[in-house]
């Protein structure tokens, strides 16, 4: 998983996207096709930082992992 703010001049028109109150996550249509439940968290003094947790459904084993 990467995070990548310069959108500018990029083609985007293969990821859905999703709005979280301000911000909006661009999601990868492979990332999409793999058994994982994606969790997205706000923190920071403000709350305006996002964080990222990955695990596999159902207990299964997660199949990526998060550096």
């Amino acid at each position: 998983m990467s995070v990548d703010t310069r959108t500018k001049g990029r083609r985007l028109d293969g990821y859905t996207r999703k709005r979280i109150d301000d911000h909006e996550l661009l999601l990868d249509p492979d990332l999409l096709k793999l058994p994982v439940e994606l969790t997205i968290t706000r923190g920071g003094v403000f709350g305006r930082k996002l964080g990222a947790a990955v695990d596999g459904l159902n207990g299964a084993a997660c199949p990526i992992e998060l550096i």
